[in-house]
């Protein structure tokens, strides 16, 4: 693949849509949880209380993308929601029981493939990744 082999933000897309597909034979299809709603499940976990829109931002998500995936995570009995006092147009999202349960049940299997993925990395090669790749981000968000 010549085209993606030395530009970088080619081989990002190239790297998402791998990622994608590693996370999807190994846990989407094995839990029945999409990326997308892996991403919001582990995001409400670490910050109970959050709103769509912060985890729309928080991951650089398709609003809609965001939207389906608590709407089915909800629907399923995952997530709960509770008006925000500040903002009655905006709802506080956080586990149930039963979604705590699922994502206890799903993190050694993400937590394995992800450490699967890293393998291949030197810890300095890892950190040198985050910090080239935490650049080009915030240079994005000025850009957007």
């Amino acid at each position: 693949m010549a085209i993606a082999d030395s530009r970088p933000l080619s081989l990002v897309h190239v790297l998402s849509n791998r990622i994608g597909r590693a996370f999807y034979s190994e846990v989407e299809a094995r839990f029945g949880v999409t990326i997308s709603e892996w991403r919001i499940l582990l995001t409400i976990q670490a910050e109970p209380g959050i709103s769509a829109a912060e985890i729309t931002n928080l991951w650089a998500m398709e609003k809609m993308a965001v939207n389906r995936g608590i709407k089915r995570l909800f629907a399923d009995g995952y997530v709960k929601r509770s008006r925000d006092p500040r903002d009655g147009r905006s709802f506080r999202l956080s586990l149930t029981a039963k979604g705590e349960k699922l994502y206890e049940t799903i993190l050694p299997t993400a937590n394995a493939r992800y450490r699967e993925l890293m393998s291949v990395l030197t810890d300095e090669e890892s950190a040198a990744m985050v910090s080239a790749l935490n650049k080009v981000i915030a240079k994005a968000e000025t850009l957007s």
